[in-house]
């Protein structure tokens, strides 16, 4: 009876360990997708490009997702710099992911070059604002994704109805509104400021962007461009080089606070974040779409498609905010559709 027992318990044993070994390879096998975002979730361009990811999986089975943020919009000295990509380094080489999708420009500098036809690890790149040539792209097979790139055609619209509700028009005084778009010195800015000085601006003048490195210069080109052009454009100011000793930015909101208060002339936002902040109108590419095109790239890949067999995409959705207190305080009506578009998308404030 013993010996009949021990038999049995013996075969329940077995039969737990080989299950728990059968669930665990299981698990070891489902394939793994790392998303590495350049910035952290307090910035709603990464908000936006998650819930894009989420849509694409939600409701798929036997696929593993991690996120990992480098938070360098917070952080832009090269200490944390060097400290952030050795992280992203040494996570990837021990979760071993097979697809990684990277999140903007400087997530491919530190990160997504370093893996350029590695066989063990496929990359979707997403919200590129330049192109991809220069992280070696162009030549790695295991690598695809879509670029970010701004609605230009709809901000040239905005740009001439805001020229217009302020009386410039060109078909009546034969003067065309002059834009003039200020902007930091950062990477992301760097790469789309070919795209924007070659784009036909009909019915405007394009003005020579300027550029500054500080809070302080930020407010000496704000005033002096005030003296010349009718309309600021702006985009990014989330990375001026701070005074020496400082390694925390300056509050964005403080920054666009003082820039509706002191500029005469109006200002158009490219970006989300810049009627968040405290601007008046905003156009800006969709983080949502960024999301989902590179989610469903990678769901394609694990699937068994190759990378170089997945066409580059580009942008084709944009997003409207906002601000009625920021425009009333400049008497600029704002047309029905906007404001419907910006409330529907939940990117109106009042």
């Amino acid at each position: 009876m013993n010996i009949k027992k021990n038999f049995l318990l013996f075969l329940k044993i077995a039969m737990v360990i080989l299950v728990g070994g059968f669930i665990l390879a299981q698990k070891a096998q489902k394939p793994r997708i790392m998303i590495m975002h350049s910035y952290h979730t307090d910035y709603p361009w990464v908000i936006q490009m998650d819930e894009g990811i989420r849509r694409i999986f939600e409701n798929r089975q036997g696929i593993t997702l991690r996120h990992h943020y480098m938070d360098l919009k917070n952080h832009t000295d090269d200490d944390f710099k060097r400290t952030a990509e050795a992280t992203a380094h040494i996570t990837i080489k021990n979760w071993k992911p097979d697809v990684l999708i990277i999140a903007d420009d400087i997530g491919q500098q530190l990160v997504g070059m370093k893996y350029l036809n590695d066989p063990s690890i496929k990359i979707v790149f997403c919200a590129v604002n330049g192109g991809v040539d220069i992280y070696g792209y162009d030549k790695a097979d295991n690598v695809t994704g879509i670029f970010e790139r701004k609605p230009l055609s709809a901000i040239r619209e905005t740009l001439l109805m805001i020229a217009q509700a302020r009386g410039i028009n060109s078909e009546v005084t034969g003067k065309k509104p002059k834009v003039v778009f200020v902007c930091d010195e950062s990477g992301s800015v760097t790469a789309e400021l070919p795209g924007l000085n070659s784009f036909d601006w009909k019915g405007l003048e394009w003005l020579e962007p300027v550029r500054v490195d500080n809070f302080d210069h930020w407010k000496e080109a704000i005033k002096k461009v005030n003296e010349y052009a009718d309309i600021i454009l702006v985009s990014d100011y989330r990375e001026f080089r701070l005074p020496s000793g400082e390694k925390e930015p300056i509050k964005p909101s403080e920054i666009m606070a003082w820039t509706e208060a002191n500029s005469k002339i109006p200002l158009l936002g490219m970006s989300l974040i810049n009627v968040s902040d405290g601007g008046m109108i905003s156009v800006f590419t969709s983080g949502y779409e960024q999301g989902e095109v590179a989610g469903q790239m990678a769901f394609d890949i694990v699937r068994g498609k190759k990378p170089k067999d997945i066409q580059l995409a580009y942008t084709k959705q944009f997003l409207i905010s906002v601000r009625k207190s920021a425009t009333d305080n400049r008497g600029l009506p704002i047309p029905a559709i906007y404001e419907a578009f910006a409330r529907a998308t939940e990117n109106f404030y009042e």
